[in-house]
């Protein structure tokens, strides 16, 4: 797309093709994955369709650990590894025999219910309350899926606007399939999938932004985005200073102080007047910006006269937990990925990143605004995990899944790491070959881990008795899962065969990261 600042970079048909590939790849990724995973076998995933459930059935929104689970959704949760799919009863039936609410805590009310009305709406157009109760968790599963569908795109044309490298734009699109928990994540019940499609659109926007896409439309839109994001999760919130930050430097050097701190604010005022309706209500109801859903079951704990938080211990169990969490660990975290690999994966990725994404290039400054987003993302849930390992003595909250908001900006300052380290032509097209299969092979090993961890008792092997339980518990089922597996290794195989294409022709940089400004700005209006 022509902008302003910068020049048009064509899209050959082969690159479309590809994206379109890796878009189909990923989709039916994500559908088996949500036909693979038993009932509220991902985190949260039951308090998540519980709250739709209770706003389809007209219960209201009330106050953080005010809202008790439905005994409906108890009996469901026993109901997910016990009974076959066909067998399973109706929500009209549960509800008669086990009416009013169970004594447990859900605590999604401390969220804004933006996505849980969403999620009733859905319910309620497909008639959920006659059909057999894990139909409805399926459609709000295949919802969330459909919300990921540009995920790729837009890490595609985010490491590609940045980059200006077709390669390099593919294998960060490719780089998705490398994040197994991001596939159970967006294939099941959650209010975290909108939080990463807002926060890849709101990276993308930014990356336009710092790469010379000054026209005010790029703030408007920002601004748009960052109040949809906040209206949605807490987690969103990071976005407000990513924002800031980047429309504060995007145009240093073209555009005047005056001008940058006119279209932040433009964007803050559109965020301020529909993003913040639900925080304002926190200050005003409860005297704090995000209420703790379950502060009535997890109680203080003080600390003895000798004994205090051990800040080691918890920055231990944190890496642990947080790089586990992040890469692959399923089954409401019970079946780890090994390790040996997620630790090795993190490691290789940061030092890369910390020893050559701010080198002095042309990219510099737009890495050091990228990682505003996942750093502020990882400061904060730092400080509230060891607040409440302060108050309670217990070390909990360190989810990876929290820093898929700042996936794309991951992606994109590693994208630019990797391209400072290794220089030279032959060596960038040898490093694309490996990553081309490399990352779906990492996606594979991950959904090998939740089969067996979630029918075949986490032994390797593939048995008779563990397809079978597979086929009884999944909705789709033994000819629905049949198919959407085939559909599955048909699209991956497509988008392998399209990106090792593309990526075996798109070498060289199509230009600097930055051109130089046009003196005068043409008004864009082609693609």
């Amino acid at each position: 797309m022509a902008t302003e600042g910068t020049a048009a970079l064509p899209v050959s048909r082969g690159e479309r093709r590809t994206v379109v590939a890796l878009t189909a790849a990923f989709a039916l990724l994500l559908t088996l994955w949500a036909f693979l995973t038993p009932m509220f076998a991902a985190p949260d995933e039951a308090a998540h369709f519980d709250a739709a459930e209770q706003l389809a059935l007209g219960k209201g929104w009330p106050a953080p650990g005010d809202m008790d689970l439905l005994a409906t959704t108890y009996v469901e949760q026993g109901q997910s590894t016990t009974v076959a799919a066909a067998n399973r009863d109706t929500v009209a039936q549960l509800t008669a025999e086990n009416p009013g609410n169970h004594d447990f805590v859900n605590q999604m009310t401390q969220h804004p219910p933006t996505y849980y009305a969403v999620g009733a709406l859905v319910l309620k157009g497909i008639g959920f309350f006659h059909l057999r109760w894990d139909v409805g968790v399926m459609a709000l599963r295949l919802i969330d899926v459909v919300l990921l569908l540009p995920l790729p795109a837009l890490t595609w044309a985010t490491v590609r606007r940045v980059t200006r490298s077709p390669r390099t734009a593919v294998v960060g699109a490719l780089a998705l399939f490398a994040v197994p928990q991001l596939a159970q994540i967006g294939s099941s019940v959650t209010n975290d999938a909108p939080v990463i499609l807002l926060g890849a659109v709101i990276s993308w926007l930014a990356a336009r932004a710092l790469t010379g896409d000054h026209r005010w439309r790029i703030a408007v839109w920002l601004g748009v985005a960052v109040a949809a994001v906040c209206s949605v999760k807490g987690t969103g919130l990071p976005t407000v200073p990513f924002v800031a930050v980047a429309l504060l430097v995007a145009g240093h050097g073209t555009l005047s102080w005056g001008a940058r701190i006119g279209r932040t604010a433009v964007a803050g005022a559109i965020v301020a007047a529909l993003g913040s309706w639900w925080w304002i209500r926190n200050l005003v109801l409860f005297g704090t910006l995000q209420p703790d859903g379950v502060s009535a079951v997890r109680q203080d704990k003080p600390w003895g006269r000798e004994t205090s938080a051990n800040f080691g211990e918890f920055m231990n169990v944190e890496w642990d937990r947080l790089t586990s969490s992040f890469w692959g660990q399923f089954g409401a975290l019970r079946y780890p990925m090994s390790q040996i690999l997620t630790d090795s994966l993190t490691v290789v990725a940061l030092a890369v990143i910390v020893g050559w994404a701010f080198r002095r290039t042309a990219n510099r400054t737009t890495a050091i605004v990228m990682l505003v987003l996942p750093a502020i993302t990882l400061v904060i849930q730092l400080q509230n995990n060891f607040a409440s390992y302060d108050d309670t003595q217990l070390i909990a909250g360190a989810q990876g899944r929290y820093l898929f908001i700042g996936l794309v900006p991951l992606v994109v300052v590693s994208a630019v790491a990797w391209r400072n380290l290794v220089t030279s032509a032959p060596e960038r097209a040898r490093l694309a070959r490996i990553l081309t299969w490399t990352f779906p092979i990492v996606g594979l090993y991950g959904l090998t881990v939740a089969y067996r961890g979630f029918y075949e008792n986490t032994h390797l092997q593939v048995t008779v008795a563990g397809l079978g339980r597979l086929v009884n518990l999944t909705s789709a089922g033994r000819y629905g899962f049949a198919v959407v597996l085939l559909l599955a290794v048909a699209a991956a195989v497509w988008a392998l065969v399209e990106a090792r294409r593309t990526t075996a022709s798109g070498s060289a940089p199509l230009h600097s990261s930055i051109d130089p400004p046009s003196p005068t700005p043409k008004r864009n209006l082609t693609s």
